[in-house]
């Protein structure tokens, strides 16, 4: 590669001022005329590896008379210098004089140039590479540290260099040190590692920056840890995976290549980011936790080296505690898993016409892992492309590419295939040879689309037409469109974000390439010169305009579902309102970089000018469950990022939240049937598992499955929807059916995706050369090795059979499809005889597209019939717009298997050969359709106006949505702006948060695609908290609104307890028998390892809504309630009433009231104007359940044991089959605020409150889980009236289930949280109602309810704490569409009356299959209904 290649690699140095007579003409002018444009002279060393020189880039304009031409120019320096011409106008040319490696000092050049008539003009070229003064430098001022990812970075002022001039960057031997192009001050940044070895933290850095001739300046800055002497963790405790690692006996073999060991490390930290190192080099990685308890994971990384496989080796974990270091060393021996190697042999690559073809063959078994192909660009597929035929022990693989039609003399391509660390390489030849005249760039010009994008439009010519044009830092493909004319002399246009701009680069059809940067010249006549808009409005970025920094929420709260929608806002007078601003959260959520890179993605929000408020507005959205403390973020404007730092007005402080940084993981997992044998029929093998994710919650999955002998493949996706449990633990399985006759193998897990509702995945690829030790789901299951995912099974009469099948047609929609339509659909449909052993029906080939830039497209394909002589296929798919134009697209086939044991394919060639068939495509392109291809996002609190992006706008005059709302009719939009042909601004779209579709249409009829815009959801509201009464008084003074979420935040423990227990007892934790609920916070909140699921948003209910001001108000979890209102509709009271009598034989209790306006009575009045209305509580039994929710054994509750302990406290004691059940009955006769599970709760006066505690149980297996069953009733002394059974989620903030039983103006009120102690560990449980499955006594002066609290698989301990109360309902029953009433005066319309008759009659039924089963099955449950029963008469008979 030539010197001039090498010098752009320089970044362009900052523009000064031009000093014209650094380039002087050594005789007077005459015919030519000379200037320097656009340079700089003057500069210090800007790049660190060579030798601290100077480089420099000179644009020189020559105008020589009309008619006349430069003949030749020349320099008398050789060495370091690069001397072209640029562009030629007519009689003006642009000259580029670079030069590299330049020393201290001027460095003079005489440049030479002759014209036609042989005059010649020499000027003299001065360039000044500066040298520095160290002893003139100093730090003057710097900004705390700030840290993000694994690095730690400070602003800072150096002063001593010259003014106008900097290093770009100035070596550093400990840090990074660049220029940070503010003008006014803080004009470098240092970026420094985490890294360190030093004994004490809280030290200084010191940094050294080396200057050329040997210079270098000192300096140091506080350390990171000193802003934090008091907040430094004093502990750690770490638990291993597998958990005998250390242990000598320990014979670990990784699950896959790269698959270490992990530890999980404990910190009682209150800074996010402790000083933890393994082996000193590697990072231990956030987990999970909070301020004062957080978790950080790490892998044992000592085997890179395949040498130290099986010995015993030392690696070191350096972790802070305090101000120093503390060393612990591991020895731990490893059985390396190697990447696999396929042993590549008998490489042929050839010519076949318009193509060429490359194949091998294999010495080792391919053992899944990714092949990865280069031409003219890269990609990577996994089997079947390419795999012509054989088995996974000896195959034939080719692949069929397109040879590059032409091709300068001086450009050529490689082909290249790599698998692992194997791999050949080949050139390959074009098929002619053409010239080298490269696009020409005739005009350009930028129009403003939105502060960050333009519309990019360029007039050029090209002899060979123009192929791509890209200019971002990428180098990728812009998506761009002819607006007139054709490829070979027309305007091109395309939206270009500003911030990612690099270099403008346009290649043609053979391969050229012209190369544009910034400050390049386009034209000499008239001057012309390639600046990007930004630059254009003079203004200078001072610091101090960007640290007037302010957000709509603060001091956040992130625990559970509680995402923080937010805005940023900058206000700065003195920065131009056109000006491109970008907000980039870089929290760790946000921001995956070290958890897994592969996920990096940064996502910018675009500050918008308010002209309104008068400043920088950006939205943002804050993921739940994240770090605490000050979450990191960064500012972008033209080429400089700005992180946050301690100048800034405000930082944005998470205070209270629960870290979940890892993805959902298996917490058992078993294979079904196991070294099966499959003999005449069909077998069914796979895996069962069981998803843990105990804060996020699962979301999604994938799993991959394929066999070890034919590469048989089986996907597996599985969401929420497909699962049997919650989000936080789940089971499912993966099921393969093996039909005779097949072959014996192993169907082998080759990778597992999956999802949290955050986003966070966690992720296992078998034999990929990226390993993901950290994030591995399989990390409770390490000591199980790879064994765990292979099934081996038996086909009795196995036979391998080499018979590949006849493709016997193959045809295509269509022969040439155009690219540019809206519509790109291409359909196939082909068919194959199975041949005498058949193919298997659940292998589908795929169909692959390729254009000759190897640019790859794929068509899935389904079987649409099969008989012994014909498999009918058929797919189809669209392509992305401009897909293979101009040229062709060839075609081949992949991915057919027997029975026998044998995959095979078909290339392109093989398809050419079959009758009637299409083995390629033709491609056009039309450049008037109008194709929507993108659009800006869409918030669903934004005002009904975006801007859409694609292509042919120029003449839409028309443009319909239409709403996935039912409620919202399609309507026509209005076009605001239209920008070329490229974008348009529309206005219009109805408010909603859910999913609508943009079409436009021409004047001349031509419709675009229908585009799908999902609104992001955005909540800018600040939620009403009451505190005062209402306007008009009610009875009680309003108490404030509950909070969603404990007061106190939970701490948490890794996924698998740790050996050591918290250095606090929490003080809510019972012993066996539990203590006395507390009526205040504990001071140390209970361990938290599952998230306690909030309640979904609920429509506010009522008429008034919520029961009008007076009641309460609608929030967006419902409606909340004022003191003494309750319920979903703020329209029933509590009831005071005297403490019922004792009962001291059960956990069984009384509450009687009357109807005289709520007022109590406990004894049994005959007035006839008196209605009575008893309500009874107790428990029923305990059950065990497996997996599917199935009864497996019911521990009915005989026999209590009572004990008081005060007046208004009882307890009673059971055991079933050595589980002691305690079950404590606590009254409160006034509102009392107690806490529970680290949730404080209110009880209203006159509530009954049970707190049952339940010890180890001897499950059946771990798959179970537990059922308490509690029964409710409520009966009325009179029968002409109604009842109603009510069972829901709360809406007041506290995320319980209630349940309400009402006879006619009166309930009962129970409340069941959703959270229990289990194992002196928060989790959450799960709330039902039995009525359906129980036998219940339902009338319409009776009713009866069964609610079971099933409680998931545990060791030691749980404990529950429902409570109940009586209610008085501003709206009787019988005005309820669901009430049951008696017939007299019932106001019942036939329609109602027939469906309540046909409802009981089915009820009735269902009673009677239930009354017999019990009979039959559960004698003793039996016993026990009839005595609750008997119980319920007896009240009925005292009314």
């Amino acid at each position: 590669m030539n010197k001039f290649y090498i010098l752009f690699i320089f970044i362009i140095c900052f523009f000064i001022k031009l000093n014209e007579s650094q380039l002087t003409p050594l005789t007077p002018e005459q015919s030519i005329l000379g200037k320097a444009i656009n340079s700089t002279f003057t500069k210090y060393p800007s790049l660190q590896g060579f030798n601290s020189q100077c480089s420099f880039k000179i644009h020189i304009l020559i105008e020589v008379p009309v008619g006349e031409t430069i003949t030749s120019y020349t320099t008398n320096v050789t060495n370091d210098v690069s001397f072209y011409q640029e562009i030629k106008n007519d009689n003006y040319y642009i000259f580029t004089n670079a030069q590299g490696n330049q020393i201290i000092g001027t460095n003079s050049q005489l440049l030479t140039f002759t014209t036609s008539n042989n005059f010649q003009q020499t000027y003299q070229l001065n360039t000044n590479c500066l040298d520095i003064d160290v002893g003139k430098l100093k730090v003057v001022n710097s900004t705390k540290p700030i840290v993000f990812s694994n690095y730690f970075i400070y602003y800072f002022y150096l002063e001593g260099l010259e003014p106008g001039c900097y290093y770009k960057s100035i070596p550093c031997n400990t840090a990074s040190i660049q220029y940070s192009s503010f003008s006014d001050s803080y004009n470098y940044y240092i970026t420094a590692t985490q890294m360190t070895q030093t004994l004490n933290l809280t030290k200084e850095y010191q940094f050294t920056m080396d200057f050329n001739d040997g210079k270098s300046f000192s300096f140091t800055i506080d350390s990171y840890y000193s802003l934090f002497e008091e907040d430094l963790p004093t502990t750690h405790f770490e638990t291993f995976f597998p958990s005998d690692i250390l242990s000598s006996n320990s014979n670990y073999t990784q699950m896959s290549f790269g698959y270490q060991p992990l530890f999980a490390s404990t910190l009682n930290t209150n800074i996010m980011r402790p000083y933890q190192v393994f082996n000193n080099y590697y990072l231990t990685l956030p987990l999970r936790g909070s301020k004062g308890n957080m978790t950080f994971i790490g892998s044992i990384d000592t085997t890179n080296d395949p040498t130290n496989s099986g010995v015993l080796i030392n690696s070191t974990l350096m972790s802070e505690i305090g101000a120093t270091l503390d060393s612990i060393t591991f020895t731990t021996k490893i059985n390396v898993t190697p990447l696999p190697i396929l042993g590549i042999k008998s490489i042929v690559v050839g010519e076949a016409n318009s193509l060429f073809y490359a194949e091998f063959s294999n010495t080792h078994d391919y053992q899944f892992s990714s092949l990865h192909y280069i031409f003219i660009s890269s990609f990577s597929e996994d089997w079947p492309f390419g795999f012509i035929s054989g088995t996974n022990s000896e195959f034939l693989h080719k692949v069929y590419l397109q040879r590059i039609p032409s091709l300068t003399s001086i450009t050529s391509f490689d082909y290249s295939f790599k698998i692992n660390q194997e791999g050949f390489q080949q050139n390959i030849a074009p098929i002619s040879i053409s010239n080298s005249d490269s696009p020409i760039l005739k005009s350009y010009g930028f129009t403003r689309i939105t502060n960050s994008k333009y519309l990019l439009s360029l007039d050029i010519e090209s002899i060979h037409g123009v192929k791509s044009i890209s200019f971002d830092i990428t180098r990728n493909p812009s998506s761009f469109s002819v607006v007139s004319g054709t490829i070979y002399n027309g305007t091109f246009e395309l939206i270009v974000p500003l911030f990612s701009a690099s270099q403008l680069v346009i290649k043609d059809t053979v391969f050229n390439s012209l190369i544009i940067y910034e400050g390049d010249s386009v034209s000499a006549n008239p001057i012309s010169i390639f600046n990007y808009p930004q630059n254009n409005n003079n203004y200078e970025y001072k610091l101090k305009d960007f640290t007037s920094i302010s957000f709509l929420k603060n001091n956040l709260d992130l625990n559970y579902d509680s995402e923080s929608y937010n805005i940023v806002y900058l206000n700065s007078p003195n920065i131009p309102q056109d000006t491109p601003i970008l907000f980039s959260l870089l929290d760790i959520i946000t921001l995956p970089i070290n958890r897994n890179p592969e996920e990096f993605s940064l996502v910018n929000n675009e500050f918008i000018y308010n002209t309104t408020s008068g400043l920088f507005e950006s939205k943002f959205i804050l993921p739940k469950n994240n770090m605490f403390g000050q979450i990191p973020f960064q500012i972008i404007f033209g080429t400089i990022s700005l992180f946050d730092n301690d100048l800034m007005n405000e930082r944005l402080i998470v205070n209270n939240t629960v870290l979940d940084y890892q993805g959902p993981i298996f917490s058992f997992f078993e294979k079904i049937g196991d070294a099966s044998v499959i003999s005449t029929t069909t077998g069914t093998i796979g895996w069962r598992f069981n998803i843990t994710d105990e804060l996020n919650g699962f979301e999604s999955g994938y799993i991959k499955v394929m066999g070890t002998v034919d590469s048989s493949t089986y996907h597996f996706n599985f969401t929420m929807n497909d699962v049997i449990g919650d989000k936080f633990n789940c089971q499912y399985q993966i099921l393969i059916n093996v039909s005779q006759p097949c072959i014996s193998q192993e169907y082998r897990i080759v990778k597992v995706i999956m999802y949290d509702t955050n986003k966070i995945s966690s992720k296992f690829i078998l034999n990929g050369e990226n390993s993901f030790s950290i994030i591995t789901p399989f990390i409770n299951f390490l000591d199980q090795g790879v064994d765990i995912t292979v099934l081996p099974f038996t086909c009795i009469g196995s036979t391998m059979v080499d018979s590949k099948p006849t493709l016997l047609s193959f045809t295509t929609s269509t022969t040439t499809i155009d690219v540019g339509a809206p519509n790109r659909t291409i359909s196939f449909d082909f068919s194959i005889d199975p041949g005498t052993i058949g193919i298997k029906k659940d292998q589908l080939p795929i169909i692959y597209l390729i254009t000759v830039d190897t640019e790859i497209s794929k068509c899935n394909s389904e079987l649409i019939s099969y008989s012994t002589n014909s498999a009918v296929y058929k797919c189809s798919t669209e392509l992305p717009l401009g897909f293979g134009y101009p040229g062709q697209i060839i075609l081949s086939m992949y991915g057919i298997v027997n029975n026998g044991g044998y995959f095979y394919g078909y290339s392109t060639k093989d398809i050419e050969l079959v009758a009637n068939s299409n083995s390629y495509l033709e491609t056009t392109y039309s450049s008037n359709f109008p194709v929507i291809i993108s659009s800006d996002n869409y918030y669903s609190d934004d005002n009904g106006e975006i801007i859409i992006y694609g292509k042919g706008f120029s003449n839409v005059n028309l443009v319909t949505i239409t709403y996935s709302d039912s409620a919202l009719p399609p309507n026509s939009a209005t076009i605001s702006t239209h920008y070329g042909s490229s974008a348009i601004k529309i206005t219009g779209i109805k408010k909603t948060n859910k999913l609508f579709k943009i079409k436009v249409s021409t004047g001349g009829g031509l419709s675009s695609n229908e585009f799908s815009i999902q609104p992001i959801y955005f909540d800018r509201s600040l939620k009403p908290i009451p505190t005062e009464s209402p306007t008009t008084t009610p009875s009680v003074t309003p108490s404030t609104t509950p909070s969603v979420t404990p007061s106190t935040t939970p701490s948490e423990t890794p996924s698998t307890t740790p050996s050591e227990t918290p250095s606090t007892t929490p003080s809510e934790t019972p012993s066996t028998t539990p203590s006395e609920t507390p009526t205040t916070s504990p001071t140390t909140p209970i361990p938290t390892i599952t998230p306690i699921p909030t309640n979904p948003p609920q429509k506010c209910l009522g008429n008034p809504e919520c029961g009008g001001k007076n009641q309460g108000y609608c929030s967006p979890t419902g409606c909340i309630c004022y003191s003494p209102w309750i319920g979903t509709t703020c329209t029933s009271q509590t009831i005071i009433v005297p403490q019922p009598s004792t009962n001291t034989t059960n956990p069984q209790i009384e509450i009687p009231t009357d109807n005289n306006n709520g007022q109590s009575s406990e004894s049994n009045s005959q007035e006839p104007q008196k209605m009575i209305f008893k309500s009874l509580i107790s428990l029923v039994s305990l059950r065990e359940l497996n997996f599917k929710n199935e009864e497996v054994k019911n521990h009915i509750f005989d026999q209590w044991v009572y004990t008081p302990i005060d007046e208004f406290k009882n307890q009673y004691f059971t055991t079933i089959s050595n589980t002691n059940i305690t079950a404590t009955l606590e009254w409160f006769n006034q509102s009392t605020s107690i806490q529970f599970a680290n949730q404080n709760l209110t009880m209203n006066p006159s509530s009954i409150k049970y707190t049952i505690e339940i010890t180890k149980y001897q499950f059946s297996s771990s798959l179970n889980q537990l059922q308490l069953v509690m029964a409710a009733s409520l009966t009325s002394s009179s029968n002409d009236i109604c009842s109603l059974n009510q069972f829901g989620n709360t809406s007041t903030g506290d995320d319980s289930n209630y349940l309400k039983i009402q006879i006619e103006n009166h309930s009962l009120y129970g409340r069941f949280i959703k959270r229990a102690i289990i194992d002196n560990i928060v989790k959450s449980i799960s709330n039902v109602l039995l009525d359906s499955s129980l036998n219940v006594v339902d009338s319409s002066s009776s009713l009866q309810s069964f609610i079971g609290i099933t409680i998931p698989y545990y060791s030691d301990s749980i404990i529950v704490d429902p409570d109940f109360s009586v209610l008085i309902d501003s709206k009787s029953a019988s005005n309820e569409d669901d009430s049951i009433c008696t017939k007299k005066n019932s106001g019942l319309t036939t329609a109602q009356l027939a469906g309540i008759i046909v409802g009981s009659i089915t009820f009735a039924a269902v009673l009677v299959i239930v009354t017999v089963y019990v009979i039959v099955k559960r004698y003793k449950h039996k016993k026990f209904m009839v005595a609750v029963n008997k119980k319920m008469t007896e009240m009925n008979n005292n009314k």
